[in-house]
């Protein structure tokens, strides 16, 4: 005769998985999204410039003539993510592997290993 589950036991058992998918999937996003330049005097650059910031979403990211859809983005370690990026650059096709680093208000950008330095714009 199998055995038979509490009910109590099996609500608390989904409450805690339902926690956990909340607390690993895209909520950490927030730590990446954002509005990110390499300079706070460049964040209220508008996107037709030049030194324009990088606008970051959980989905991808807009920078000037640069547009990047980000595809099995994942967390990777704690403020760390990696994944791939299919970009549109100057209208010309390309493919990254991407990697996000959060340290405080500092996001670290890394694109096929070349590596740049971002500010959180406030």
């Amino acid at each position: 005769m199998p055995a038979r589950r509490h009910p109590k036991m099996n609500v608390a058992a989904a409450v805690v998985s339902l926690a956990f998918t909340i607390a690993s999937g895209p909520a950490h996003a927030a730590d990446y999204a954002g509005t990110w330049a390499a300079d706070l005097a460049k964040c209220k650059s508008p996107q037709e410039s030049a030194d324009a910031p990088l606008v970051l979403s959980p989905k991808g990211y807009d920078q000037h003539e640069a547009h990047c859809t980000f595809s099995g983005l994942k967390l990777s370690g704690a403020g760390e993510w990696a994944g791939k990026a299919a970009c549109s650059v100057e209208g010309d096709s390309q493919s990254f592997d991407v990697k996000l680093t959060v340290s405080g208000d500092t996001l670290t950008l890394t694109e096929d290993g070349a590596s740049r330095d971002l500010l959180r714009c406030p």
